[in-house]
């Protein structure tokens, strides 16, 4: 993606937001300070933009809609680039580096985020992206599940450890609970768990927990 491609999907994700000198300044933020950032740096550009309390309370919304714009961006490339080739490559890279546990993994947390439904399921999700910047990672891993939550590629080329995985369905379960509350998050831990047990019988989903 060109810089201009990703300016212009970040101003039609916040039209719906902000308008006028408002959203101005927020493009003017996004050319200084996190154009040639990756991807996965949304949520700091978010943070930053958000700070005022006015738009606080659309930042989920937005992270939403960011996410949304960059991802149709990156399909259209790919169609572009002949897409059964694109998608017979990523199905190979996905089954060669993807273990039944990490694959187990990967819909666990998919499926705790989703469980909260709606903003409080992206609230979920930028919780838990916010609070991976803070374990102890290596780049390159850090990134690849940064960008894996923020649902721009598939977890794929890093293998997490067990207790890894752990400390990131740790994460998702308090973001459960600060959002939807305890009782509620541990209704959802359970049924989340049941369902994915039942999508891998031959593992066992309580080693992840």
């Amino acid at each position: 993606m060109t810089p201009e491609q990703k300016r212009q999907a970040v101003e039609v994700a916040l039209m719906p937001f902000i308008h006028g000198q408002t959203l101005a300044q927020a493009l003017v933020l996004w050319d200084e300070k996190y154009a040639h950032k990756p991807t996965f740096a949304l949520q700091h550009y978010l943070r930053e933009l958000c700070s005022d309390i006015e738009l606080a309370h659309m930042r989920s919304r937005m992270l939403q809609a960011l996410v949304a714009a960059f991802s149709s961006l990156q399909d259209n490339r790919q169609e572009q680039h002949n897409a059964p080739i694109a998608t017979a490559t990523k199905s190979a890279a996905n089954k060669n580096h993807s273990s039944p546990e990490l694959q187990m993994f990967m819909a666990l947390v998919e499926q705790l985020i989703n469980s909260a439904k709606g903003d409080n399921a992206t609230r979920v999700r930028l919780y838990v992206l916010e609070n991976i910047e803070k374990i102890p990672l290596p780049p390159n891993d850090r990134r690849a599940l940064q960008s894996w939550l923020n649902q721009i590629e598939p977890l794929t080329g890093t293998t997490p450890t067990i207790p890894l995985m752990q400390q990131v369905i740790n994460l998702t379960y308090v973001g459960l609970c600060e959002y939807l509350g305890p009782i509620k998050a541990d209704q959802l831990l359970q049924q989340s768990v049941s369902a994915v047990q039942r999508a891998y019988p031959l593992m066992k989903v309580q080693s992840l927990l």
